[in-house]
């Protein structure tokens, strides 16, 4: 299985469009006819591959990863150098903490700003290296975190400036958070929001919070399905049955034109004085796998959807 380092791609601008993706892997493999690249004076083992992907080509330039990631940091540097342009976007996979604050230092030395991050490892990252992420990288795009935060009752209460925020585990992010947030889309699993929460953000967003808000999901793990779950999410609101006229967009743009479908089915619609519509979906279901031994085998999924019928 590969185990990838930051993924660094450099857009160049081209004809067709062009992009490098420089890939550090810890099994580099040697059954390959390797070019040797010589950067500062010291020799790389590399091989290359490319693909047509729509209008745009991506050359994968893969290198063997070393332990203290200098084969990574003497490479980026010197792509970005010779191309004059910043790093696109990266990831981080399969990593230990201390080694993903190592990145992220590092990275923060070139450049303050980025499209997307993505950080996918197999252990939870710690409150210091997510703090000095969220301070210290502006992410233009789109952040994506697939891994658990180390301590549970952290929270994180300050707006975001992120365009669409993706995480896998967000019991760190409170409902202080997202009435600031100033994201496009929102995808919280593993919350510790509770109904009233959610029957709060829907109060708030007819009056005016979120303004840039188009879809948020809420994904949260519960022992059994909670009564009334319907009656608490919409205590105070006018609420209608949501009636398909095929004017609603049914999709979502999460990030960089990666679309996500949406359904009509058991939808209801809440509505604002501009007449901008929201319309919300709720049900429960079993876990499909046995992440969580604590009896948590339920799970509660929410959305809101954003949109307008004169847009």
């Amino acid at each position: 299985m590969k185990e990838a380092l930051p993924v660094a791609t450099v857009p160049v601008q081209t004809g067709i469009g062009l992009e490098w993706i420089l890939d550090f892997e810890n099994e580099f493999n040697d059954g390959l006819d390797h070019t040797p690249r010589v950067i500062d004076g010291n020799q790389f083992p590399s091989y290359i591959g490319s693909a047509l992907h729509g209008p745009k080509v991506f050359h994968h330039l893969i290198f063997p990863n070393d332990e203290h990631f200098e084969t990574m940091r003497k490479m980026a540097e010197h792509v970005s150098k010779i191309f004059r342009t910043p790093i696109a976007s990266f990831g981080i996979h399969q990593q230990s903490d201390p080694s993903t604050m190592s990145i992220v230092k590092w990275f923060c030395t070139l450049q303050s700003s980025v499209v997307d991050v993505h950080i996918n490892n197999e252990v939870s990252t710690s409150v210091p290296t997510l703090l000095f992420i969220l301070d210290n990288i502006k992410m233009t795009d789109h952040f994506c975190l697939n891994l658990e935060v180390s301590t549970p009752d952290f929270e994180y209460h300050k707006a975001i400036d992120i365009p669409t925020l993706i995480l896998s585990h967000s019991h760190w992010i409170t409902l202080k958070y997202i009435l600031n947030s100033r994201s496009r889309v929102l995808i919280l699993d593993e919350s510790n929001l509770t109904l009233h929460d959610i029957n709060t953000l829907l109060k708030c967003w007819l009056k005016r919070s979120n303004p840039q808000l188009e879809y948020i999901s809420i994904r949260r793990s519960i022992k059994k399905i909670e009564e009334n779950a319907f009656r608490i999410i919409t205590k105070d609101l006018e609420v209608r049955e949501h009636v398909e006229d095929g004017k609603r967009p049914m999709q979502i743009v999460f990030h960089r034109k990666v679309t996500y479908p949406l359904s009509n089915v058991l939808c209801y619609d809440i509505v604002r004085d501009d007449g901008t519509i929201g319309t919300f979906h709720q049900t429960y279901f079993s876990r499909s796998d046995d992440s969580n031994s604590d009896e948590h085998s339920k799970l509660h999924y929410f959305y809101l959807h954003v949109w307008n019928k004169n847009m």
